[in-house]
């Protein structure tokens, strides 16, 4: 930053595929984080509900757009779209992409925070002081995903890509549940889990403390996992059992549907716990559909069994605790305790499990824990515009993927396979294009300390200076070790576009070389330079032309 004593406002932003958060803080109050706990109700009020969380719900109207709690009960709407920036769909009722749902959800929020600080400090002061952003997204994301997440951002009013920082959600929860820890109980080496349940994701990542003074550093122990197996997918099997069971009743619409959903969002899923409940079963309400004690139909309600009930439940659940498992064992089986964040991580139920599961090790739900992402990505955000307000501080992390280059190197026989070779009439010799990886999974990555990528390109001067450049930068996450070829595992992950056109004339002619076939050539050679953060990755040319601004990334 130009000016890290400059005053800012840091605004998180927690979006989440069922609920989506908003915090803020002054770079002078840094201590003093505002949870927005009030937004726009049905009724027109800016403050008519109270919650810390809006539902990430759209409804498009020919009066306008509703959102969060302004939507009425039993209507259609867009829902769960984040998830869609990942799997590039979307479970909605309209015909817009996640991308533009993510970006029209995204500027209502917006708009929101921009009053609610209005109130909070006035429109006056407002204007004259810079906000910076810090939004979050799952640490098992792919570049896309966060690229159109980011996009949205902009589009949605966010200020420039300069003044977004993307943070992971499981590393933003550690750092708010960390600050919120007693150091006093904590020792240089202790090693836990975070366990990130969210409505869409859930998300993993091992840290060892490696320092407590002057402030609580810690350290990625492996790389992180997880999946998609949040709280929506039990909405999903729930909505697909009782669609299975129901829809052949009379009455049977979108509506009892809606009513019934409604009730396991926000009643079942957050109170299920068996070993407490008793055998009556599960009654949620089916309006308009008759009696049928041969189906469990009643006085309008229709109840699960504690059998059925398990069943919807058991995968979603089961799939985390083998995620918890993973990560405990990959991380050398050292961890004291796994802190359970997130709006699914608050679940009893899942609480209880992961207790049976893991009757050695420590399950803690935090406290704020539904707000701990939020928290901790007005600290983060803070930290970046000023690392004297680092309170916790992550030094290192794991890479997830392999990342790499093609490049054509000397073939040699006991490294290469011989069918990849070709005759270089440049270098008078055989050649292969080989993989070469600048990061192997599992490879500790610093904060902030870039790593240095060599490229070298030739051109026949008989075809002319050429304008641009290109450099596709491939990803491997599935195989153990790094391959020798390109293979199905490696995939295209970014282009990296060069302009080269501001080079000079007689710069050109400096780069002039003659190969072993007597020809000439163009040759550029230059680094890039790229450094990891939390959530996103930049990519910068260094080279003796000096064109450090042109280069661009365009992800697959």
């Amino acid at each position: 930053m130009a000016n890290s004593n400059q005053r800012k406002l840091i605004v998180g932003i927690d979006f989440g595929t069922t609920y989506t958060g908003a915090a803020w803080a002054e770079t002078r109050r840094a201590d003093d984080i505002h949870v927005i706990d009030t937004w726009p109700s049905r009724l027109g009020s800016n403050e008519g509900e109270s919650s810390v969380k809006v539902p990430t719900q759209l409804r498009y109207t020919p009066q306008g757009t509703e959102w969060g709690f302004q939507i009425p009960p039993t209507v259609e709407r867009n829902h769960w779209f984040k998830l869609g920036l990942q799997e590039d769909k979307t479970s909605t009722a309209g015909e817009k992409s996640a991308e533009e749902l993510t970006t029209d959800y995204l500027g209502e929020v917006y708009k929101h925070v921009l009053y609610t600080l209005e109130q909070k400090i006035g429109a006056g002061i407002l204007r004259t002081i810079p906000i910076e952003f810090c939004l979050t997204v799952p640490a098992i994301w792919s570049e896309a995903a966060k690229e159109k997440t980011l996009r949205a951002c902009q589009k949605a009013g966010l200020k420039s890509a300069s003044e977004i920082m993307l943070a992971s959600e499981p590393e933003a929860a550690a750092i708010s549940a960390l600050h919120g820890l007693d150091p006093h109980g904590l020792t240089v080496g202790d090693c836990f889990v975070v366990c990130d349940a969210g409505g869409g994701t859930v998300d993993l990542i091992s840290y060892r403390i490696k320092s407590l003074y002057p402030r609580l550093q810690v350290e990625e122990m492996t790389a992180g996992t997880g999946g998609l197996c949040g709280s929506v997918f039990l909405n999903r099997r729930f909505i697909d059992f009782i669609s299975r069971k129901l829809s052949g009743q009379l009455g049977w619409d979108e509506e009892v549907l809606s009513e019934a959903s409604e009730r396991f969002d926000t009643v079942i899923k957050q109170q299920y716990l068996p070993s407490r409940d008793g055998d009556d079963g599960y009654p949620v309400p089916v309006p308009g559909l008759a009696n049928n004690e041969q189906v469990g139909i009643r006085r309008g309600k229709f109840t699960i069994n504690k059998n059925d009930m398990h069943d919807i439940f058991e995968p979603v659940i089961h799939k985390i605790i083998l995620f918890v498992q993973d990560q405990i064992r990959l991380s050398g089986g050292e961890a004291k305790a796994v802190l359970l964040v997130g709006g699914f991580g608050q679940n009893t139920y899942l609480k209880e499990r992961l207790r049976e599961s893991l009757p050695t090790i420590e399950v803690l739900q935090p406290p704020n824990a539904w707000t701990a992402i939020v928290r901790g990505a007005v600290m983060m955000g803070l930290s970046n515009a000023n690392t004297a307000l680092s309170t916790v501080q992550v030094v290192s992390r794991r890479a997830r993927k392999h990342y790499g280059m093609k490049l054509n190197v000397d073939f040699e026989k006991n490294i290469h396979d011989k069918n990849e070779r070709y005759w270089c009439p440049y270098h008078g010799r055989h050649r292969v294009e080989s993989m070469e990886w600048f990061i192997r999974k599992g490879d500790i990555i610093e904060e902030k300390k870039p790593k240095i990528i060599k490229f070298h390109k030739r051109f026949p001067v008989s075809e002319g200076r050429p304008d641009s450049y290109n450099i596709t930068v491939y990803a491997d996450s599935e195989s153990l070790v790094a391959p020798v070829h390109h293979c199905d595992n490696v995939k295209t992950l970014l282009t990296l576009k060069i302009n080269l056109s501001s080079i000079s004339k007689s710069q050109w002619k400096k780069m002039i070389k003659i190969g072993d076939d007597g020809k000439k050539y163009y040759i550029v050679d230059g680094n890039i330079e790229v450094t990891f953060w939390s959530a996103s990755t930049m990519y910068k040319l260094s080279c003796e032309w000096g064109l450090d601004a042109f280069v661009t990334a365009e992800y697959a």
